[in-house]
């Protein structure tokens, strides 16, 4: 008997050690995924609002109403007849219940903590979705490092923000406002029916759907329950409860979804503007299903309805035309945005991305241009019209109906939008690896590579559009655009939003194309002149069209009507603002005939609407650029600190010497048989080079052979 007992406590003695062992293992094993406590998950709700400039709300989450509440804000009866309901002891434990823990792990309710009761719905979902056994274990953990860490207020606070009571709500303070539209304030008061209302919301928690008022009866009988589980604890009378108790409390709920009703139609009317909002807070990287924020965001109402007001009158469009808008002010801020006409999730101000056509070529060729070889051109640089064939390949480039104009100026080139030049410049001065680095300086970097075919249009969007066009008018400085002003966090911290800028082109560079594109919407200049605004000195534009895919209405002119029109236009001081219209469906759609003018008219109408009266002046011409002839229209120009504005622009840039005499000599200027005895040293080395290496100095625009032979008289006339 004797050895049978000592084997008997030799064997269970292993049974408890191998059995306390396998637990420690397995709760070190179920320990290895434990979250950390970290108070922004604690203070957040998952809601997000956005406020206008002003700080009225144009944006609250509907499927949820989140109106946090500090502790002293609350009704006192509230906060104590929680506490009383869910946890009689939270003020004396430690965070933890040995009962409410066992209780879970066999799949019971009721007995958890406060504590315990946060973190699962913290990080657990409420407990939807997650093992019961491996919850109940972190939870157990987890209330006991925050109990040890965080106040009871804190605790409280975090708790009675996040129960989410049915109707949408989360936290008691939006629970008040959507089932009885009252404040918090407005219940302190001890009335029979705010007892009985306050008693209503402290029972939600445990089964809001069940208790649901809206939906049947059964609240009222847990409303009963909780007045009578708060006269035992002493907070109400056995008279409060009694009255209490007689209210009739269905008669008390305030209009069904009333909040969330009249928030929809607030988000929706300036939907395409805060769903930038919400993306650029996804950017800056907030998650907005675990974050609450409060974002201030720059619209100004007033405003922004001006512009939509203005864009969808149907002056300017065809029963069945898209429209998409962007308007930016030179600090970068996104002050009105048109997605479209009609109810749609797609926003053609930032979601379309059409060809711009001739509206990019600023930016294509001639900004990288002066940016790279504004030694070696200037806006008096001829370039031949006439159509081009890209080397070892059949694709002719032609202009608008299959015009051409011999030599011409680049100023003349753009003001007339001409195709040709433009792709002589891409293809044999510029490269794909400089059109890349420049555009990808204005956000317009799209392509892995760049072809001569990409200077006549990029496949971008209205916004982006406008965010490069205020580099021009911003003395070439590129501003990422901005929605976001500020964002609070429910600490009452707040964090202003910096703008992400950067040189994009020199100041020289941006000038310059201001001046060629002034005369874009000129009578008789440029192409834009329905777009004309006389008064504005500083005012410049650009506009792009589209022509139809290879193959569709073969039987129309080169150039000469389409599928998309472009209108881009900056004021000094101002705005850029990008107007594009066009068919959802662009090469199976009516053709937008040439005479149609609509994205002129109405780009001209809103930069007349946001400038006002003020007197709009010409840019300022900074020290490095230098007026080489003519005045104002008509002048031209050329800029002295040409260069790189990358150290990795994978092109190096030819090493040739200039010879401003060379380069300045034009058709139309016809000298004797003597010329060269009579030119000077510098020109006659730079003539000596150009014999050498004729091929190089066509190239790069500096003398082409057949200018020579004209203007010495040795051929022609």
């Amino acid at each position: 008997m004797k050895k049978f007992f000592k084997w008997f406590i030799i064997v269970t003695s292993l049974i408890f050690v191998v059995g306390v062992s396998g637990f420690a293992f397995y709760i070190n094993n179920k320990l290895k995924t434990l979250p950390p406590i970290d108070t922004v998950y604690l203070n957040t709700y998952g809601v997000t609002t956005i406020t206008d400039k002003n700080g009225d709300i144009i944006y609250a989450d509907t499927e949820k109403v989140a109106q946090p509440a500090k502790l002293d804000e609350l009704p006192e009866l509230y906060t104590k007849g929680l506490i009383a309901v869910e946890d009689a002891d939270f003020w004396n434990s430690s965070g933890w219940s040995l009962k409410g823990t066992l209780q879970g792990v066999l799949g019971r309710r009721g007995g958890s903590t406060i504590e315990q009761q946060l973190i699962k719905n913290t990080y657990y979902n409420g407990g939807r979705g997650y093992d019961t056994i491996t919850r109940k274990v972190h939870e157990l953990f987890l209330a006991i490092q925050m109990d040890h860490n965080l106040s009871k207020d804190e605790i409280l606070t975090y708790y009675i923000n996040k129960l989410e009571l049915g109707e949408g709500t989360v936290g008691a303070k939006a629970a008040m406002r959507v089932y009885f539209d009252k404040s918090p304030e407005q219940l302190s008061e001890k009335t029979p029916e705010n007892i009985a209302q306050l008693a209503y919301i402290a029972g939600l928690g445990q089964a809001p759907t069940t208790y649901d008022l809206y939906n049947g009866d059964d609240g009222l009988d847990r409303k009963n329950l909780i007045l009578s589980i708060w006269e035992n604890a002493g907070l109400i009378t056995t008279e409060e409860k009694d009255s209490a108790k007689a209210v009739d409390l269905k008669s008390t709920l305030a209009e069904r979804y009333h909040y969330q009703t009249a928030q929809k139609e607030i988000n929706d009317t300036y939907r395409e503007y805060t769903q930038e909002v919400l993306n650029e807070a996804r950017e800056l990287g907030y998650d907005l299903s675990k974050t609450t924020l409060s974002i201030k965001s720059y619209l100004d109402k007033d405003v922004y309805n001006a512009i939509r007001d203005k864009v969808l009158s149907a002056e300017y469009l065809d029963d069945n035309q898209q429209v998409g808008v962007a308007v930016i002010d030179t600090d970068g801020i996104v002050v009105g945005m048109v997605g479209g006409r009609g109810q749609s999730d797609w926003n053609h101000a930032t979601q379309t991305t059409r060809s711009s056509g001739s509206s990019m070529k600023p930016f294509t060729a001639y900004g990288p241009l002066f940016q790279y070889f504004g030694d070696k051109y200037n806006t008096a640089s001829r370039f031949d019209s006439s159509n081009y064939t890209y080397p070892g390949t059949s694709y002719v480039m032609r202009n608008f109906a299959g015009a051409t104009y011999g030599m011409i100026d680049a100023q003349q080139s753009l003001r007339w939008s001409l195709n040709t030049p433009v792709a002589r410049i891409d293809d044999q001065i510029l490269g794909s690896a400089r059109m890349k680095t420049f555009l990808s300086g204005l956000g317009l970097d799209t392509k892995e590579s760049y072809s001569a075919n990409d200077g006549i249009g990029l496949n971008i969007s209205p916004l982006q559009s406008a965010a490069a066009y205020n580099a021009v008018n911003s003395k070439g400085v590129y501003t990422k655009p901005r929605f976001i002003d500020s964002i609070t966090f429910v600490d009452g911290t707040s964090k202003k939003i910096d703008p992400e800028r950067k040189q994009a082109m020199n100041e020289s560079v941006a000038y310059v194309l201001t001046q060629m594109l002034r005369g874009v919407p000129k009578q008789g200049i440029g192409s834009a002149f329905y777009a004309d605004i006389p008064s504005y000195s500083g005012y410049a534009g650009k506009t792009g069209s589209v022509a139809f895919e290879s193959g569709v209405n073969n039987n129309t002119p080169y150039g000469v009507g389409g599928s998309d029109v472009w209108y881009a236009s900056i004021t000094n001081g101002g705005y850029a603002v990008t107007v594009w219209m066009g068919y959802d469906e662009p090469n199976t759609s009516p053709q937008i005939p040439d005479s149609f003018k609509g994205q002129q008219k109405l780009g001209k109408a809103l930069q007349l609407y946001l400038n006002g009266d003020r007197s709009v002046s010409n840019w300022e011409r900074p020290s490095t650029v230098t007026q080489l002839s003519g005045s104002d229209l008509s002048a031209h120009y050329a800029v002295t600190d040409a260069g790189d504005i990358s150290s990795n622009i994978g092109a190096s840039v030819p090493d040739l010497t200039t010879f401003p005499n060379i380069k300045g000599l034009v058709p139309q200027i016809k000298v004797d048989a003597n010329w060269f005895d009579k030119v000077g040293t510098a020109d006659k080395r730079g003539y000596g080079l150009y014999q050498q290496s004729p091929d190089d100095f066509e190239n790069d625009g500096i003398l082409k052979d057949s200018v020579y032979k004209y203007i010495t008289g040795k051929e022609g006339n």
